[in-house]
């Protein structure tokens, strides 16, 4: 990172604050420095890439910093912008919003320089991938742009045969969540979002060659893969917004992942709740609700065979669990129109487990 490449704006509607700011950013050499009070007036410039990096207060015109950054993520989707809170609030509802809204970084006000610009290193290195995908990108789109369009889309072919480690980061981010390390949270989640981008502007670059080529189906096609994986980066985010929410909730619950496939599973989205519930097993993995849980969600996604073994597994676990009991009756007869028609009502009483019972 060369700051005195960089443009940043501030965000703020303290003037005491952006004063300090911007005299913390001069001193780092940063070569312009633009200041808001209001996001509005500030999304022109990010739109246009004029800017490279943003600071985020507590508080801006009619809205708080999670708000402003929030908002400023839908806005700007298509861009991998870094931005930092730099925020005298603490608390760890804050610190959640925060991370939830899509910060890459966060200073507790009052800040030494030091602290920022090893905040402002960080936001930018964990945002950006290895610098061979970087040269590799950065050549497939000379390639194109010299109108080299199979040598473009050969370039861009070796970077998305690579498995997309997008995900992996991502549950690595929500497990330091849990954890309550923040910032190595921020990283991980800051390293998802920096693949996915990478992927999505790969297949856009193959769309663009094909175009270039003539050829409008798989112009469509690799354009539709790239908007995929955008789709992707937005259902992760929904993700991580409602794990938060389940953190603000219960801090100190013992696995916030079976909360979450519960709330998934009510909602109709079975692949996210079985997700969640397979994050779920690497805490708790002998217990029994969780199993019933994760056998609930395997009958609603019409994968009876899973169900059995887990429900399976649950009554090894507590024979006496009868709400287990009955439900594998009724797979192992093939009962499957009765079962999608029950609606069940059970006490949660657990046995073994302490995780609550998707009922």
């Amino acid at each position: 990172m060369d700051t005195q490449e960089l443009s940043v704006a501030i965000l703020t509607n303290n003037q005491h604050h952006a004063a300090r700011d911007k005299q913390c950013c001069i001193k780092l050499n940063v070569k312009h420095v633009l200041v808001f009070d209001d996001l509005e007036d500030a999304l022109e410039p990010v739109r246009q890439q004029t800017v490279q990096l943003l600071l985020i207060d507590a508080a801006i015109k009619d809205m708080d910093g999670c708000a402003c950054l929030k908002a400023l993520r839908k806005a700007t989707r298509a861009l991998v912008l870094p931005a930092i809170m730099v925020t005298t609030d603490s608390k760890l509802h804050h610190v959640l919003g925060a991370i939830a809204a899509g910060c890459n970084g966060y200073v507790i006000r009052p800040y030494s320089i030091d602290t920022l610009e090893r905040h402002l290193r960080m936001a930018f290195e964990t945002l950006s991938n290895d610098e061979i995908e970087i040269e590799q990108l950065a050549t497939a789109n000379d390639l194109l742009s010299q109108g080299r369009f199979e040598e473009a889309i050969s370039e861009f072919s070796e970077i998305v045969e690579e498995e997309n480690e997008a995900l992996t980061y991502f549950n690595r981010g929500m497990e330091y969540l849990h954890r309550k390390k923040f910032g190595k949270a921020i990283l991980a989640f800051n390293k998802a979002v920096a693949i996915n981008s990478m992927y999505a502007e790969a297949y856009k670059g193959m769309a663009d060659a094909y175009k270039g080529k003539g050829d409008p189906e798989k112009y469509r096609e690799f354009l539709d893969k790239s908007a995929e994986i955008l789709a992707i980066q937005d259902r992760l985010d929904e993700l991580k917004e409602l794990f938060v929410e389940i953190l603000e909730a219960n801090p100190e619950a013992i696995n916030p992942y079976n909360t979450m496939g519960i709330d998934l599973r009510r909602r109709g989205d079975y692949p996210g709740a079985l997700h969640a519930y397979t994050q779920a097993l690497v805490l708790t993995p002998k217990d029994e609700n969780l199993l019933y849980n994760i056998a609930k969600a395997c009958i609603f996604a019409k994968d009876y065979a899973r169900a059995i073994t887990h429900l399976e597994q649950a009554v090894a676990l507590r024979p006496g669990f009868a709400e287990a009991q009955q439900l594998l009756a009724k797979l192992r007869d093939r009962q499957y129109d009765a079962i999608a028609s029950q609606q069940q009502s059970v006490a949660n009483e657990p046995g073994q487990g302490t995780l609550a019972m998707d009922i």
